[in-house]
């Protein structure tokens, strides 16, 4: 897996999405899932009025396909705008506000703590996890090991081709308007995988 000189991943299937404006300086990764059915169904969802201009430059599916939908140097609205989204610099300390404008957004197909859709497209038993940020002990779709994998490789690959400066679940971004990508996945490992052992800065 590795980035094309168009800013496209040479291993995800293409589904292009309309061009949006150029994002010059990404900082890093925001992680995200979708609370649908399937990747495919969520990219139909975007192009709908009912998305509101929402989307993300790549979708993995529950069997680890990848589909790349903007390639990274144009924005993808995805984390959320001013103040609706922020993040600390771990090396700095310096806040960032409105985020998507600069980072990269990977969206991942699991229904997160929807009962409905995870007994309809998730083979696997739930997670039954309390969220970081608050609430009660609930039970949260599992994410595929092979979502888990290719979520690792693509934060290793956009790390090293783009210097990023962390990668983030969008609960991290934006905590108090949103849950994902939950307790289900393993984010202390994918930001490993991508060399990132520091904890998160919290915003303040």
């Amino acid at each position: 897996m590795q980035v094309t000189s168009d800013h496209w991943i040479d291993t995800a299937i293409r589904l292009p999405y309309p061009g949006q404006a150029a994002m010059n300086i990404r900082r890093f990764l925001v992680l995200h899932f979708t609370s649908g059915a399937s990747a495919k169904s969520s990219v139909e969802f975007w192009r709908s009025p009912e998305a509101k201009g929402a989307e993300a430059h790549l979708i993995i599916d529950r069997d680890g396909t990848l589909y790349q939908i903007l390639p990274f140097n144009q924005r993808a609205d995805h984390a959320g705008g001013p103040g609706k989204s922020a993040w600390v610099d771990p090396k700095t300390g310096k806040r960032y506000d409105g985020l998507n404008s600069c980072s990269i957004g990977i969206e991942i197909a699991n229904g997160g703590e929807s009962k409905n859709l995870r007994e309809r497209y998730s083979k696997l038993p739930p997670v039954k996890a309390r969220h970081k940020n608050g609430g009660p002990v609930q039970e949260w779709e599992a994410y595929t090991p092979e979502q888990v994998a290719v979520c690792k490789e693509l934060a290793a690959v956009l790390v090293k081709r783009y210097n990023l400066d962390d990668v983030v679940g969008h609960d991290d971004v934006s905590p108090g308007r949103k849950n994902d990508p939950g307790p289900a996945l393993p984010l202390k490992d994918i930001r490993a995988a991508a060399g990132f052992t520091a904890p998160l800065p919290k915003l303040t």
